[in-house]
C-alpha cells in the first residue's frame, strides 16, 4: 500500500506533519528521504491548490519493483473524464548546490550534500520511470489511465535553467521541468492535464491498486529490436547504464568521439545483460540510420553453439541480431558487444576492433579453467590497448523474480553474506525422490514448452554416437528415472521444447526458462562445514574442463561456477532432487531458511 491522499486534505499542514502521516505507511526512511517530504511535498501541494485541483489525490514514494522510487504521482481525470496520472521527480537542488561533471564521457550531475554523491539527469529519471508504468503496470498496459511525467525543482534559480542542458545533455528535452518562479507556469500546466471538478476516486484506485506485472524478456527479444529501441524497455540499473553510454554513441554518430571506450557490464544471470547490450545496439542503428543496412556495429559471443543456433533461430533468417563468433571478426568498426565475454580464452585483437566496446560479463560464469574474461583481466587489456575502462554492475535479479533467490545461493556456495532478505522470488522445491521430480516437470511442460533438465556432467554421452543410447540412469542398475543428454545439433529444437533429453553446463549459458528441474549430484558435496569437490566424477566425461584445468589451481571455485550457473536459469520455478542427503539439508536451510 502506498500512502494517497487528496490535496485538498493535505493543504496547509505543516511539513512535519506531512512526515508524520507518511511515516505511517513507509519505514526505515533516512534523514534526507523525510527532509524532502518535510520541504518539497508542500511547495508541490501549494502550486497543486494555486491551479485550482484540490481535488487530485496525491500518491507518493511508489516503489517501482526492479528498483526507484517515484517522488510524487498527481492522479486524476481531464476535461473529458479520461484517467490520468502524472509522475513528478522533486529535487530540493539549488545552482550552487551542483555542477555539471565529465565524467570521462559519461556526464553526471555532481550533488554537492554532506556525502557528495552523483546523480542522473531529473528528466531521465522521470522518464525511466513513465516507461516502466507504461510497459508494466497493468491499468496503464491496458490503457484505462494514461502517464506523462515532469520535475519541480522549486530552489532552483530560473536564472540558471540552461544548466540541464549543456555539453552531454544537450538533447535534452526540459519543457516539463519546473524551478523557482515558475510555479504559475506549472500551475497552469496541471490545469491542461487535469479537471478541477472531477471526482478522480476511479483514477485513484486504477493506479494506487492496479498490479505491476515484470514484462517477460530473453534471447526472444531479438525479434522486436530491429523495430524500435523503445520496444525493449529498461529496468532501473539498466537504465542508469544507458544514461552514461548514449552520450558516446552521439558524439561518435556525429564524428565528435576523439577516444576509445571498453565498458563493462557485469551482472549474475537474470540481471539483463544481453538485453542492455541489445538496446545499445539499438540505439546505435537509430543514431546511424541508412538504407543499406552495412551497419558499423556487431553482436558477438565465443564460442558457444548453443546459444548460436538459438539466435539464428529465433531471427528465422529475416530481421533480428545476426551474432557472430568473436574469433571471426576482422576490420574495424564503431561499436562491438560482446556477450558472454567471462568465456573468451585469449586476448585477441578482435575485442578491440572497434572505438566503444562493451563487455557483456560475470566473473561467476567461468566454467573452465582457459577462461581469462575477468574484470580484472579485461581491465589490463583496455590500459594495454589505450581504452577508457568503465565498469557498470547490475544487481536486480530479473530472472529471479526480484528476489533474494541469487543472494541465498551464492551464500551457500561462496559464503558471500548479503543485507536484505526479500524472499526467495521464485518457487523453488526440493523432492526427496527423483520420480516426484520427474512428475512435477511433466505438470509444468504441460502448461508450457519452457521447462529444461539440468544436471552436472557426470554421465558418459553415449548417444552422441549411439542415437539410441540412454545416458543417463538414476540409479544404474534397475533405473526409475532415464533421459538422455541434449542433442549435439538441432539446439534450437531442444531450446523451444524438450524435457525428453537434459541440458549441461555448455547448454545452460546464457538461456533461460521458465521452470528448470535439476539433478545434484555427488560431484560437490557439503560436509559439516565446508565442500569437498569430486571434480574426476566430472572431468571423467568433460574433456573440455579436463583439459582447462590441468595446470589451474581454482578448479574448486569452477565447479561452484557450473552449480551456479545451471542453479540460476529458472524463471519461475525451480525442482531439485540430490543424491546426497548431507548436501541436501544444507541447501535447505540456508536457500529455503529451514532447519
Amino acid at each position: 500500500m502506498i500512502f494517497n491522499e487528496m490535496v485538498s486534505n493535505l493543504y496547509g499542514l505543516s511539513g512535519e506533519q506531512i512526515v508524520q502521516k507518511m511515516e505511517m505507511f513507509y519505514d526505515d526512511n533516512s534523514g534526507a528521504e523525510k527532509n524532502s517530504w518535510r520541504v518539497s511535498l508542500p511547495k508541490l501541494i501549494e502550486v497543486v491548490q494555486r491551479a485550482g485541483l484540490g481535488n487530485l489525490y496525491l500518491a507518493t514514494e511508489y516503489e517501482l519493483p526492479a528498483g526507484g522510487r517515484i517522488d510524487a504521482t498527481l492522479i486524476g481525470d481531464d476535461e473529458n473524464g479520461n484517467h490520468h496520472a502524472l509522475v513528478i521527480e522533486l529535487k530540493q537542488w539549488s545552482r550552487g548546490g551542483v555542477e555539471y561533471y565529465p565524467n570521462n564521457g559519461f556526464p553526471a550531475i555532481k550533488v554537492n550534500a554532506t556525502n557528495p554523491y552523483l546523480s542522473r539527469h531529473p528528466v531521465n529519471q522521470t522518464k525511466e520511470y513513465t516507461d516502466a508504468l507504461n510497459s508494466n503496470h497493468s491499468n496503464v498496459v491496458n490503457g484505462q489511465i494514461s502517464i506523462s511525467g515532469c520535475q519541480y525543482l522549486h530552489k532552483f534559480e530560473l536564472s540558471e535553467k540552461e544548466f540541464f542542458v549543456q555539453d552531454g545533455y544537450s538533447d535534452i528535452d526540459i519543457s516539463n521541468m519546473f524551478v523557482m518562479g515558475e510555479e504559475g507556469a506549472f500551475a497552469d500546466y496541471l490545469k491542461t492535464l487535469f479537471s478541477p471538478t472531477a471526482d478522480n476516486e476511479v483514477a485513484r484506485s486504477l493506479f494506487v491498486d492496479g498490479e505491476y506485472v515484470t514484462t517477460e524478456m530473453d534471447m526472444e527479444i531479438i525479434n522486436r529490436i530491429t523495430e524500435s529501441p523503445d520496444n525493449i524497455p529498461l529496468w532501473h540499473d539498466q537504465s542508469m547504464i544507458l544514461d552514461y553510454i548514449m552520450p558516446l554513441l552521439k558524439q561518435q554518430s556525429e564524428g565528435r568521439l576523439a577516444t576509445n571506450h571498453m565498458i563493462l557490464i557485469a551482472g549474475a544471470a537474470g540481471t539483463g545483460k544481453t538485453i542492455i547490450g541489445f538496446r545499445i545496439l539499438a540505439e546505435y542503428w537509430r543514431l546511424h540510420s541508412n538504407s543499406n543496412n552495412n551497419y558499423r556495429c556487431k553482436y558477438t559471443l565465443p564460442k558457444s553453439r548453443t546459444i548460436k543456433q538459438v539466435l539464428d533461430g529465433l531471427c528465422n533468417n529475416q530481421a533480428g541480431i545476426r551474432a557472430e563468433f568473436l574469433d571471426y571478426i576482422k576490420g574495424q568498426y564503431d561499436l562491438l558487444v560482446i556477450d558472454e565475454a567471462h568465456r573468451i580464452t585469449e586476448f585477441s585483437n578482435a575485442i578491440s576492433s572497434a572505438q566503444i566496446v562493451i563487455l557483456l560479463q560475470d566473473d561467476r560464469q567461468r566454467v573452465r579453467g582457459n577462461e581469462i574474461g575477468t574484470k580484472a583481466n579485461f581491465k589490463n587489456f583496455a590500459v594495454m590497448r589505450g581504452y577508457k575502462f568503465t565498469a557498470f554492475p547490475l544487481d536486480y535479479q530479473k530472472r529471479s523474480g526480484l528476489g533474494s533467490y541469487v543472494d541465498r545461493l551464492d551464500k551457500l556456495l561462496y559464503g558471500d553474506e548479503y543485507q536484505k532478505d526479500v524472499g526467495l522470488g521464485i518457487d523453488v522445491n526440493v523432492y526427496d525422490d527423483i520420480q516426484e521430480l520427474e512428475r512435477w516437470m511433466n505438470s509444468c511442460h504441460n502448461s508450457t514448452s519452457s521447462a529444461k533438465y539440468y544436471a552436472s556432467y557426470c554421465w558418459e554421452w553415449k548417444s552422441q554416437k549411439r542415437p539410441t543410447e540412454i545416458d543417463i540412469k538414476i540409479p544404474e542398475i534397475n533405473p526409475v528415472f532415464q533421459k538422455q543428454w541434449n542433442p549435439m545439433y538441432n539446439q534450437y529444437d531442444w531450446y523451444l521444447d524438450s524435457i525428453d533429453k537434459v541440458g549441461c553446463i555448455y547448454t545452460a549459458q546464457g538461456l533461460g526458462f521458465e521452470y528448470v528441474g535439476f539433478i545434484w549430484w555427488d560431484d560437490l558435496v557439503w560436509r559439516t562445514d565446508h565442500w569437498e569437490f569430486n571434480i574426476g566424477k566430472v572431468t571423467q566425461y568433460d574433456y573440455q574442463l579436463r583439459n582447462s584445468i590441468a595446470n589451474n589451481a581454482s578448479n574448486q571455485d569452477l565447479l561452484l561456477n557450473i552449480y551456479r550457473v545451471m542453479l540460476t536459469r529458472a524463471k519461475k520455478g525451480l525442482g531439485i532432487w540430490f543424491k546426497d542427503e548431507e548436501t541436501k539439508q544444507h541447501f535447505k536451510e540456508v536457500c529455503l531458511l529451514e532447519g
